[in-house]
């Protein structure tokens, strides 16, 4: 069983590559269009089958308009789930616009699309090569010609386009104005302006100043919730002041206690001037103007200098990838040289071996069965496949003298599964002679099997479970042939009946969370069948 156990972690190290999840990516059916036609923006993300996925509810991306998005469609391909949300976007405009990287949250993370340049053309109209007449007489019903048209048809048909003309005026200003909003201002600028226009109104100077303060303090909390995303519409000014007490930007900044405690006055003077018509003197109606546009400015500039790390971190990881690509591309020379040779050898190898009929078995899509193994008590286990038996007659030479003293006969079935980097062993031994209840066979085998692979940092537990013993816990193992080390989790449960005991164990790489679920779910459905 070491013997067997050493060569499985050995296939699984040579495999062990990680998988580079989860990846997003934008592509575009088109780069070029003319005004008013649309570009089908399609966002993916590839993940593993636990992973939670968000895409963005977008409106606007840069300059571009999205008319549409379409909902979020699925591929299922275990161990691998690909998603993908078409957005269709254009621009009334022509010119060259730049769609910026799209957000995807995935699990408690953030990842960004590449950027995507569009070149949208104008409509062009060539009248050169449109011939040219002149006009032709009017005609009545019956196609004769007739000298004009009587002048009261001309006022009808005045009246008749009259509307339409001003009905397509209205349309054509507000399609102007929709474009116009499109390019919207920033919250801060649109807090700059309202504070610039509530400065020139002077209500204050009108015996309004409960009007002023309201426009003064709702200004603040519009920005707060555009720019900072606090509901602060919905709470009163103490609460939204211990909000702000514990609020923490994305770089780790708070806001200044001394800005803080001006603004607790100047929301108290707020208060009283718009429910006890209190009337400030105008010094102070000046102060707590300047407080409030301290406040806004304060959280602009965290929030301003988080953009810019997050921009150079863009471009930085752009600069990465380019530079990979270089590299890729100067060895992919040498790889495809070497894969001739590599691959030669190793279906040699692998026939040799006996082991392409494994190959294809850990290719194949798991479909979970039940199995029994052994004899009466049997081994009740469900596994992604049903395991194979496994020759162990030249194991069983292997084992420490005093093992061979103890153990009679040893089954054990396994499945290997080179492709996902996991292995499951299970079976039975049977026991010459009944043994001291003092003596841990089963520790004594597991120490055993790790010592005879080398294993190192060794952190083995114990947990007593029902009808039997639960062994698990991790190790180092050195492996010269990848060239590095590798951690190894392990977890089994050991069952003692009146012939010996039952066993089940499975082994993973450290890290690995779906293969964590995979092994768990198979130990949580061990059991001994009468």
């Amino acid at each position: 069983m070491k013997h067997i156990i050493g060569i499985l972690l050995i296939f699984i190290a040579g495999l062990s590559q990680a998988q580079n999840l989860p990846k997003v990516q934008m592509q575009a059916d088109t780069t070029q269009i003319r005004i008013g036609e649309q570009v089908r923006l399609s966002v993916k993300a590839q993940t593993d089958t636990l992973s939670f996925v968000d895409f963005p509810e977008l409106s606007t991306l840069g300059d571009m308009e999205v008319v549409r998005s379409t909902a979020v469609d699925t591929l299922q391909a275990k161990p691998f789930r690909h998603l993908q949300k078409d957005y269709f976007i254009t621009q009334w405009d022509s010119g060259n616009y730049v769609v910026p990287p799209i957000n995807i949250k995935i699990n408690d993370s953030t990842f960004v699309t590449d950027s995507l340049k569009i070149k949208v053309l104008p409509v062009k109209v060539d009248t050169t090569k449109q011939g040219l007449y002149g006009f032709k007489e009017p005609v009545n019903i019956d196609g004769k010609p007739v000298s004009e048209l009587p002048s009261s048809h001309t006022y009808w048909w005045w009246l008749l386009l009259l509307p339409v003309l001003a009905a397509a005026y209205y349309f054509y200003r507000k399609r102007q104005r929709e474009i116009a909003a499109r390019k919207v201002l920033t919250p801060y600028e649109i807090a700059i302006n309202n504070l610039e226009h509530l400065s020139r109104e002077k209500l204050w100077l009108k015996d309004k100043v409960d009007a002023h303060y309201l426009q003064l303090t709702d200004t603040l909390k519009d920005y707060l919730e555009k720019e900072l995303h606090l509901s602060a519409k919905e709470k009163i000014s103490s609460e939204l002041l211990q909000e702000l007490k514990k609020f923490r930007f994305e770089n780790g900044a708070y806001f200044d206690s001394e800005l803080l405690s001006r603004l607790e006055q100047t929301l108290k003077r707020a208060d009283l001037a718009k429910f006890a018509k209190l009337s400030p003197n105008p010094a102070d109606i000046d102060l707590d103007f300047n407080v409030i546009k301290d406040v806004i400015d304060f959280a602009h500039q965290i929030v301003q200098s988080i953009a810019d790390e997050k921009a150079a971190e863009i471009a930085r990881l752009e600069a990465a990838r380019k530079r990979k690509k270089r590299i890729a591309l100067i060895t992919t020379a040498v790889i495809v040289l070497l894969i001739g040779l590599i691959g030669g050898a190793g279906y040699y190898y692998l026939h040799k071996m006996k082991l392409t009929e494994h190959l294809k078995e850990n290719m194949s899509k798991a479909e979970w069965v039940y199995s029994e193994y052994g004899s009466t008590p049997a081994l009740g286990l469900t596994t992604p496949h049903i395991l194979h038996d496994i020759d162990m007659s030249s194991a069983l030479d292997t084992l420490p003298k005093k093992l061979t003293q103890v153990f009679d006969e040893i089954s054990v079935y396994g499945d290997e599964n080179l492709i996902k980097k996991y292995a499951i062993l299970a079976g039975s031994f049977d026991l010459k002679q009944k043994i001291p209840e003092q003596t841990d066979v089963t520790k004594m085998t597991i120490v055993g099997m790790l010592q005879q692979i080398k294993a190192r940092d060794v952190n083995l537990q114990e947990a007593d479970i029902d009808g039997g013993k639960r062994y698990f816990g991790d190790f180092t193992i050195d492996l010269p042939v990848v060239g590095k080390n590798l951690k190894v989790q392990f977890d089994s449960r050991f069952y003692q009946t009146d012939s010996g005991e039952k066993f089940v164990v499975g082994m993973y790489l450290q890290g690995n969370k779906e293969n964590e679920a995979l092994i768990d779910r198979v130990m949580q459905s061990a059991e001994l069948v009468k």
